[in-house]
């Protein structure tokens, strides 16, 4: 496999579904780096990168795109972040650490958003939930703050439990830089961690659909494709006893219809067919010839380069602070 030497630098990834306030978290540590949506419509579409220095460290802050996107499917998002990761990984950036952020706010856990929080946890595997912190926002928009601690022990308690049992932190989010700039620093002083998706894709070379994540994406989609056949199928029945009565209103609006779930199949099973793609020999195949044809020498350099993404930089000096709860 292929590595690049250079420059030791953290690197941390800010997660969560779309509209629990990602971009705002990045936008503390740096002032409109990043753009920020309104309300629950997504704005990330790809991974963006800040750069802080953390004394003598530097750290890359990474937003990424939501599950559960206005705009794109849990598949692009699930191969796009996995593509990032891959490429962290061959060219041996240290990852130190997760922040996943989860709104306060809902009032319960969809099934989705659980669906994803799982694939989550098999993202990292067991071994990496110690460099997680699960992040509640969105406090000030509660007027009842107890409401939101009966809803934090639950989440705790229930739905995070396995992850909290293998090292990962709950913390209630104030909204503050300070308190931003202490949950990054916590990160950064850990030593580097690989994930269970960049052992999968990276050291044994599986398909996507082979990972823990990716079987469970799978499921899904695989599900959904039954329901959507099941549905295309009293379509054609609906159709073809409206054919026997001639009834040409009712068989415009049928064939309307039949054309619109037809697409959606088509959609799904696109997805599915992402999923057979084996991404750790194309990542390596692309660090080889970029590396051949690039200028760039420094590794955090051809990284951006790999993805096309661009590095937001910044002088801030994150110091140990006080009076943060961690």
């Amino acid at each position: 496999m292929s590595r690049v030497r250079g420059e030791e630098a953290s690197m941390i990834l800010v997660m969560g579904v779309t509209g629990s306030g990602k971009s705002h978290f990045v936008n503390l540590l740096k002032g409109g780096s990043v753009e920020e949506g309104q309300g629950l419509n997504s704005v990330t579409q790809e991974c963006q990168i800040v750069r802080i220095r953390i004394g003598s460290e530097l750290a890359y802050v990474v937003d990424t795109p939501g599950f559960d996107d206005t705009t794109r499917s849990d598949t692009d998002i699930f191969e796009e972040i996995t593509n990032f990761l891959g490429t962290q990984y061959a060219l041996g950036l240290a990852l130190k650490g997760i922040i996943f952020l989860y709104r306060i706010t809902d009032v319960r856990i969809q099934g989705s958003t659980l669906s994803n929080m799982m694939a989550f946890e098999e993202m990292c595997g067991d071994h990496a939930l110690k460099h997680v912190i699960l992040l509640t926002t969105f406090w000030d928009l509660l007027e009842d703050k107890s409401l939101g601690a009966r809803r934090q022990q639950e989440l705790r308690e229930d739905f995070w439990s396995d992850m909290v049992v293998k090292g990962s932190q709950v913390r209630r989010f104030d909204g503050s830089r300070d308190m931003a700039e202490a949950l990054v620093l916590r990160l950064v002083d850990k030593p580097p961690v690989v994930l269970q998706i960049q052992h999968d894709i990276m050291q044994q070379g599986k398909r996507l659909e082979d990972t823990s994540a990716g079987k469970r994406i799978v499921a899904r989609l695989e599900r959904n494709l039954h329901e959507k056949d099941k549905e295309l199928e009293e379509l054609e029945r609906q159709i073809s006893t409206i054919s026997n009565r001639r009834s040409s209103r009712e068989l415009r609006q049928l064939d309307e219809r039949f054309a619109r779930v037809l697409q959606q199949r088509e959609c799904i099973y696109a997805s599915r067919q992402k999923l057979r793609a084996r991404l750790g020999p194309e990542i390596n195949a692309k660090i080889e010839r970029q590396k051949k044809s690039s200028v760039v020498k420094d590794k955090v350099g051809l990284f951006a380069a790999l993805l096309g993404l661009t590095v937001t930089v910044t002088t801030n000096i994150i110091l140990p602070l006080v009076g943060i709860g961690l």
